[in-house]
């Protein structure tokens, strides 16, 4: 403020020259007082006074407002912090860290998971008191599905006046939500955009148990298009797997232009009706599938199921606690439920799906991600097998981690005096849970829907009596599409073809002679005549035989019944280059006669087919029967998703017989059979192409239409009947092999198996 043109008006200064000018402008001037400066302010101009005022009055208004917002702050955080201590939580559960989640787990499972009870009841339902008035409107009331489960403001997404039943999770990676209503699917479709959401897990199906768990949100491929207000939703493609769908859309604004995203929609319904999957890898795999489509850019995760809290906070607590292991190697499961249901109520409802948790973080820790996709399996196989010295290699130790699984389950029934007898080998006997059943009964349950294979009770297990050694084993497709079992003894070949007639099995599968290195390994049920055993009468028709394989064509019949529709026809086809306690020579030799099982099955276009069990035996129904059954799953996933899992696939047929892939020679076998299946070519792996027609061709009625060829009594006579056209065969097989009949993806239509998945 202080300017040198201005002079000091005071009386005393005068305007003689001073005789010393030097010594006078070296000298310091003296400071001005107050009234000085007062009196200085009083000879600025208008304007200066003005612009002063201005910015005296911004400076005041500006420190005042940052003082309000530094209060309002500061209440804010009192106010959250008051609320989330309202109700405290009663236990302290220290995290787990990794190499202690079994031990944690197996002190908790305990006394009928007393202390997983305890843990998760300590959990309040309901944790914040924010207001819910917005979810309680009027004209919001019918858009909620449930009245208790409400969104809280603080958590909510409200779009423009639009409110919808769903809560971001800090720090907004998840979006719950409810399955959207008939009244909010636009309200849902526009808090996709909003959000930039590009990923929607469902974790339903839109009916369960004949009530309705969530509107059709998305357009059939019949429909290919829908609109929904503002909202343009197209399906571009879609893909049918066991336990999930997967749904490429394009979804654009009408608002606006030249505006199209796409969102890719995976619905998982392997989820039972009541309680959780019996099998956490189920989940863990639909997590791979979801991170498979992530990118950076895109918004938050929906995760929905109907109510948009149990189903919907175990996925989220799966994939959050799995992040969190991978990156402190120790989780804070009871923690994070807590911390879920301070953003949303009730978010991991039951108990059940608690534990659930725990068991999916214990299956990833120990084992780790074993799947691999076909276009990286060469490189990811070169790297398993690499040995450094005289370590094990990765293959090695990946097979040393498969669980035995040894007295997990009981075998009362196949140990009892009674049945002794009916077993081939001691150590090898079905488990109780997945036994084949039957009954001597057999009037009209050949008509019986395989789908309703489920309806055998526990009170007709009760009822039957009958034991043969044989167990259900899961396919790729369906619960109980395969049947293991031992080669028929004497005294048991009436009941092994009385399983097939009442299984109505169309495909019989055997890996054997029937006597090897003098050891008796199955007796022949067939021959050139028709044979009888107890009531059950069989007859070969046809006979083929191929450099590796026989295919006969069987047709079985009861004695009670004598109705020409009751024959039950069959397709055997006995491998004929499996000898010994070793392995075949050439595994592709093995891949071909699967692949012919499947183009005359018809297994990749039928779901009825599939549905069907397949028998497959050798002599104890598990060494070379385990790995067919491991190379028929296999085989099952590389043509549907391009993905192989063989550690997987073999520890969950330890699950359910013994004795399956017991050596480190069986599981390289199966990487073997899997690399030369689907071989390189020009830096790319060689893939069946996809399906193109739906079209079924029965060529089993064609070969019945044909006269009745050689029949022979067993392999060595057919072989010797067909020695001539041995050559000819081959030719016409080889040609047939190099353009196979279309087995890649499932035709995605909206019929296809997901409906008919069984847990």
């Amino acid at each position: 403020l202080i300017s040198p043109s201005v002079t000091d008006p005071s009386p005393t200064h005068t305007s003689k020259q001073d005789p010393n000018p030097e010594e006078n402008v070296m000298s310091p001037s003296p400071p001005l007082t107050s009234q000085q400066n007062l009196k200085l302010f009083f000879f600025l101009s208008d304007n200066d006074k003005a612009v002063i005022g201005f910015l005296v009055f911004l400076i005041l208004v500006t420190s005042l407002a940052l003082l309000f917002v530094l209060y309002k702050m500061f209440l804010l955080k009192r106010k959250r912090s008051a609320e989330d201590e309202e109700i405290p939580l009663t236990r302290i559960v220290e995290p787990i860290y990794a190499e202690g989640l079994v031990e944690a787990y197996v002190s908790k499972i305990a006394d009928e998971s007393r202390l997983f009870m305890d843990e998760f009841q300590s959990i309040p339902r309901i944790f914040s008191n924010y207001t819910i008035k917005e979810a309680k409107k009027q004209d919001n009331q019918s858009k909620n599905r449930y009245v208790d489960i409400l969104p809280c403001k603080y958590h909510s997404s409200f779009h423009k006046e639009i409110s919808i039943n769903n809560s971001s999770c800090k720090p907004k990676k998840y979006i719950a939500a409810q399955g959207p209503k008939d009244e909010t699917v636009c309200d849902f479709w526009q808090m996709v955009w909003e959000q930039k959401s590009s990923i929607v897990v469902m974790v339903t199906r839109c009916e369960e148990g004949n009530k309705i768990k969530c509107a059709q949100y998305w357009p059939s491929l019949d429909r290919e298009t829908e609109i929904f207000d503002d909202f343009v939703v197209k399906i571009r493609s879609e893909q049918h797997c066991p336990d999930y769908t997967i749904r490429h859309l394009i979804l654009n604004n009408k608002r606006e232009k030249a505006s199209e995203r796409e969102v890719t929609h995976i619905q998982f319904i392997s989820w039972p009706d009541h309680g959780v999957p019996g099998d956490p890898c189920l989940l863990l795999k639909l997590r791979r599938r979801v991170n498979s489509f992530k990118n950076f850019f895109s918004g938050p995760v929906v995760v929905h199921c109907s109510a948009g809290v149990g189903r919907t906070g175990t996925y989220i607590g799966i994939d959050a606690m799995i992040e969190s292991l991978e990156a402190e190697g120790r989780v804070d499961i009871y923690g994070y439920v807590a911390k879920l249901r301070r953003q949303r109520c009730l978010m991991v409802q039951v108990e059940a799906q608690y534990i659930l948790i725990h068991t999916a973080l214990i299956e990833h820790n120990q084992f780790g991600e074993t799947e691999v996709s076909l276009s990286e399996f060469h490189s990811a196989l070169n790297t398993l097998r690499q040995k450094d010295g005289s370590d094990p290699s990765l293959l090695e130790m990946e097979f040393q981690k498969l669980p035995k699984f040894k007295k997990w389950r009981t075998f009362n029934t196949g140990s009892s005096e009674d049945n002794k007898k009916k077993n081939r080998y001691s150590d090898v006997i079905p488990y109780d849970f997945n036994r084949v059943l039957f009954r001597l009964d057999i009037e009209g349950n050949q008509t019986s829907d395989p789908e309703d294979e489920d309806e055998y009770s526990s009170d007709e297990e009760e009822e039957s009596n009958e034991y043969i050694n044989a167990s259900f084993i899961a396919g790729y497709w369906c619960h109980k599409s395969l049947i293991a079992a031992q080669g028929p003894l004497p005294n048991s070949m009436a009941e092994f073809l009385l399983m097939l007639y009442q299984q109505q099995t169309k495909t019989l599968v055997m890996l054997t002679d029937c006597q090897e290195d003098g050891n008796d390994y199955c007796c022949q049920y067939w021959g050139d005549e028709k044979k009888t055993f107890g009531d059950m009468e069989i007859e070969v028709r046809k006979t083929e035989s191929f450099p590796t394989y026989v295919r006969r064509h069987l047709e079985i019949q009861s004695t009670k019944v004598s109705r020409k529709t009751d024959v039950l026809e069959v397709d055997q086809y006995q491998f004929l280059k499996w000898k010994g306690r070793g392995l075949p020579e050439n595994a592709q030799e093995l891949i071909e006669m699967i692949r012919v099982i499947r183009e005359n099955g018809n297994y990749d276009n039928s779901r009825m087919n599939r549905n069907i069990p397949m028998v497959v035996h050798c002599n104890n129904g598990s060494s070379r029967t385990g790995i067919f059954c491991a190379l028929w799953n296999l085989l099952d996933s590389a043509y549907t998703e391009k993905l192989v899992d063989v550690f997987h696939v073999v520890k969950n047929l330890r699950k359910e017989r013994q004795r399956i892939v017991e050596t480190i020679e069986q599981y390289q076998f199966l990487y073997t059979a899997l690399e030369g299946a689907f071989p390189v070519q020009n830096g790319a792996v060689k893939t069946p192409p996809a399906n193109d027609t739906t079209q079924v061709i029965n060529e089993t009625t064609a070969l019945l239409d044909e006269p009745n060829s050689t029949s022979g009594a067993d392999q060595k006579e057919a072989e010797e009947s067909k020695a001539a056209e041995s050559s000819e065969q081959e030719a016409k097989e080889s040609s047939t092999a190099e353009a196979p009949p279309a087995e890649g993806e499932k035709p995605s239509t909206t019929n296809g198996p997901a409906a008919t998945v069984e847990l």
